[in-house]
């Protein structure tokens, strides 16, 4: 009705009221055009955090940790195709707080800085992706780990963002969570103080630029170790729990998700539209006692687990 009169009153204005009608009825055409435009909109279903860890040229058995270049590619190719946009770790701490995000937004996260990552990096400049790396300074520098050089030309890359791992990475038999509650002989939640703060100092130092953000090695964490991080400076932190993150959730506690690169491009599509871990690896005992792997994609509806934490 509106539009219609705004339509009536399209001729040139003999009175001021007509004259006020004229400026109303154009704002209201603006907004509803400017309705119709291609604004970014945020997807109900929330921004997924995809985990990667080595992304090999050649390759023995895939699994979770570890994807072959190809099928890399592919994912890449997809969520290009398929309209996904990538985001930085700023992007997704400021939409969880309330701020606006690409309908199809997803974050891509390597863990570890391992040396094959350089094999995936022009992969991510052909799409103009935004990544983050996670960086371990310090037992973490050097083979089979990337170079400081090439960290700080990683850093240099505006689609990129360099994050801490903790200082060490302590993971195999012991975590910082049993450091800090003392079950670690020899180590104590001072330690565990010094593996998140002495990590944020030295990549700093060595990048020329402030670290706000830490994931946790193995995902583990307690909430004393939350309140260490946040009094160290961080100002989000990413966990290994699954699932998608949405406007209201705590940037302090960001879900991820493991890409096992055992999966194929059907299981890949699916964690992109459900935000679940599929280990598509699973280990089976055969009966002649011969460990055999089983891929869980070829079965119907593979069954999402807690992500294995590296």
């Amino acid at each position: 009705m509106i539009v219609q009169q705004c339509g009536k009153q399209a001729q040139p204005a003999a009175d001021g009221k007509s004259t006020l009608l004229l400026r109303v009825c154009f704002i209201i055409l603006f907004i509803l055009t400017a309705s119709q435009l291609n604004v970014p909109r945020v997807s109900a279903e929330g921004v997924p955090v995809l985990i990667y860890h080595e992304v090999l040229d050649s390759l023995g058995d895939p699994g979770e940790t570890r994807i072959s270049l190809d099928r890399f590619r592919e994912q890449m190719k997809y969520l290009h195709d398929n309209g996904y946009t990538t985001m930085s770790i700023d992007e997704l701490a400021a939409f969880m707080k309330g701020g606006a995000a690409p309908e199809k937004g997803v974050v891509l996260t390597f863990d570890d800085g391992w040396l094959s990552i350089r094999d995936a990096i022009p992969v991510l400049n052909h799409y103009r992706f935004k990544a983050s790396f996670w960086i371990f300074p310090g037992t973490g520098i050097g083979y089979p780990h990337m170079e400081w050089p090439e960290i700080v030309e990683m850093a240099g890359n505006p689609n990129f963002e360099i994050g801490s791992h903790s200082l060490t990475h302590p993971w195999r038999s012991e975590d910082l969570v049993t450091w800090a509650e003392g079950k670690t002989a020899g180590r104590t939640l001072a330690d565990a103080a010094r593996e998140i703060g002495e990590s944020k100092r030295i990549l700093e130092k060595m990048l020329q630029r402030k670290v706000k953000y830490l994931a946790w090695p193995r995902g583990v964490f307690n909430e004393r170790l939350v309140e260490v991080a946040r009094e160290a400076g961080y100002e989000a932190l990413l966990t290994t729990r699954e699932g998608a993150n949405l406007p209201g959730d705590d940037v302090f506690r960001i879900k991820r998700i493991f890409v096992d690169g055992a999966c194929d491009m059907e299981v890949f599509a699916r964690t992109l539209k459900d935000h679940k871990y599929y280990r598509c690896q699973a280990v089976r005992q055969h009966a002649g006692g011969t460990l055999l792997q089983a891929n869980a994609s070829s079965h119907p509806g593979p069954s999402s687990s807690v992500s294995p934490g590296q």
